[in-house]
């Protein structure tokens, strides 16, 4: 049984959340929060606006109505008078920090080390000494699994490996939260147990973390909410049991039939 770890603190949320691309809107009117501590994972067919809403948390993308915030400031914009303005560059980039993702692809840097790979940001963005964001770095090395490979190259790493050493690249900024988009597709069947089993120890932690995942075993484990999206909308939540033992939406209940089995 999971501890009490969950706050009342709504750490993340968006308010009628809108975003298109060309004539297409992705997101339509969503309304999402995370609590402090809490696990919350998304689930839903392909082009539901998953990953849409996991990039404009941090501001990867931009909506084109409604609001973001992040520990109750507002990301990516600020109030000018009674008017919601772009915010500046400097200042998203220091928003950002609060919230790590990790991507489907690994995203590293194929000419640094793994141990590179890791204390670029702290040192460069939070101005943190080398020698501490090395010490750092080889903490979260040992964390998920990969004491040995600090002086590896990327190229040298399996799949599983890689995406290891994503999450402890992306814990090194020491977020507030950790999104991650589908971070098991595009790993070898072998290589999903060894990320799966890093993001449960996170979620055991307390970590507050947004997942998108179809590995629904996972979710029904670790998740405290479930999320589930359909045409850019939230169509329905919940604790796992009810949402995958009784669906009440007809969308949900299609889409479980045809993940499940």
């Amino acid at each position: 049984m999971k501890p009490p770890r969950i706050s009342d603190e709504r750490l993340i949320e968006l308010t009628g959340v809108a975003k298109w691309f060309g004539p297409n809107k992705v997101l339509d009117d969503v309304d999402f929060h995370v609590r402090r501590g809490e696990v919350v994972v998304l689930i839903g067919p392909s082009g539901s606006g998953k990953t849409t809403l996991l990039r404009c948390i941090n501001h990867l993308e931009t909506v084109q109505a409604g609001q973001v915030r992040v520990r109750d400031e507002l990301i990516g914009y600020r109030m000018r008078g009674s008017k919601l303005v772009a915010d500046r560059e400097r200042n998203i980039a220091v928003q950002r920090r609060e919230v790590g993702m990790v991507f489907q692809r690994f995203n590293l840097f194929p000419h640094l080390t793994v141990l590179e790979n890791i204390t670029i940001a702290p040192t460069l963005l939070r101005g943190v000494p080398k020698a501490r964001a090395e010490e750092d770095a080889r903490a979260l090395l040992a964390r998920v699994g990969l004491p040995d490979k600090a002086l590896s190259y990327p190229v040298h790493l399996s799949g599983g490996q890689q995406q290891r050493v994503a999450i402890a690249r992306a814990l090194a900024m020491q977020p507030a939260a950790m999104l991650f988009d589908e971070p098991t597709s595009a790993l070898d069947p072998e290589m999903v147990g060894e990320v799966l089993g890093v993001m449960r120890d996170l979620a055991a932690s307390g970590m507050t973390m947004v997942i998108v995942t179809h590995e629904m075993g996972f979710a029904r484990q670790v998740a405290d909410r479930v999320v589930v999206m359909a045409q850019g909308r939230v169509i329905e939540e919940g604790a796992p049991e009810q949402v995958f033992s009784a669906p009440r939406d007809p969308k949900t209940r299609a889409l479980l039939a045809a993940v499940l089995h």
